[in-house]
């Protein structure tokens, strides 16, 4: 799949306003990252410098990224398909795990492709979570949505569990489909279940599942450089939470995995003012044995 990175973007693929996905006005208002850092206590990080890219050198940095795959995007190897539900905070928050997931393990598998199963993901042990066993609790009403803040502090407290479709045996004894939307081949569907019904037991698998630290940036240039060292980088604007995944020098706009099975992109405007309440996963917890990482 090409990224596109250097060539003119279809303006019809920027800065996208969609039907209502799960992040209105009044969550949004509450996630600001004083109270994102809140949520994160000991596991709040600052942007580390060693991070830093002077923006004149950009270009040169996503080349090597390039050549070495190793932005973001290059350790993201799925789509999920959330339409027509209200789920988007959880699946931007499962890219952005992920993607930590498969960097912790030098594991450059990406980009995804719609409708695909890329070998790579078995033969590197990729391991792909479940948005609805976030949402579930997030949001018990099932339509309205969830805040970034929720969602982040139910992934670090108890963790997500396993989709029930997987790149390769695992063994899980506790699974849960991936969404109640459209799914796909990557993505397990099914009915909406509420948090008291998910299989007995299920926490003793979660909790194996979870982000360990949050990277919270200062300034917007903070967050092309997490992305171009190979970092996902949630975000919600204009009503649509996304994981920034790669970033374009010649257009000056950052592309994401939209949940919709497609690359967008948002504008280095949209960047500038979307980037505060946004955060990276910097690391996960790592599991004693990688080929089983839960029970």
């Amino acid at each position: 799949m090409s990224l596109n990175l250097w060539q003119p973007i279809d303006p019809a693929q920027v800065d996208v306003v969609l039907d209502p996905s799960g992040y209105p006005a009044e969550l949004a208002a509450g996630d600001t990252v004083d109270v994102l850092r809140d949520i994160c206590g000991d596991a709040s990080r600052d942007f580390p410098k060693e991070l830093w890219i002077e923006p004149s050198d950009w270009a040169d940095a996503v080349r090597e990224a390039e050549k070495n795959k190793s932005m973001a995007v290059h350790y993201v190897d799925r789509f999920t398909n959330q339409d027509p539900t209200h789920e988007c905070t959880c699946h931007s928050l499962r890219t952005n795990f992920e993607c930590a997931w498969n960097r912790t393990r030098a594991a450059s598998i990406g980009p995804p492709v719609a409708g695909e199963r890329l070998e790579s993901s078995a033969k590197f042990g990729s391991l792909w979570v479940s948005p609805l066993s976030i949402y579930a609790e997030a949001n018990p009403r099932q339509w309205g949505g969830a805040g970034v803040r929720q969602v982040l502090d139910i992934a670090l407290r108890r963790g997500f569990l396993p989709e029930p479709i997987q790149p390769r045996e695992y063994k899980f004894k506790h699974t849960l489909h991936g969404t109640t939307g459209r799914g796909g081949k990557n993505q397990s569907r099914g009915e909406w279940v509420p948090v008291t019904r998910f299989p007995e037991g299920w926490t003793e698998t979660a909790k194996h599942i979870k982000p360990d630290e949050i990277i919270f940036p200062d300034e917007w240039e903070q967050a092309v450089c997490l992305v171009i060292h190979g970092y996902a980088y949630s975000v919600g604007r204009n009503g649509h939470a996304i994981p920034w995944t790669h970033w374009s020098p010649t257009n000056r706009a950052m592309g994401y995995v939209d949940s919709y099975d497609v690359i967008r992109w948002d504008s280095e405007r949209t960047v500038r003012s979307a980037y505060s309440g946004g955060f990276a996963i910097a690391t996960v917890v790592v599991p004693d044995d990688w080929d089983n990482p839960a029970p």
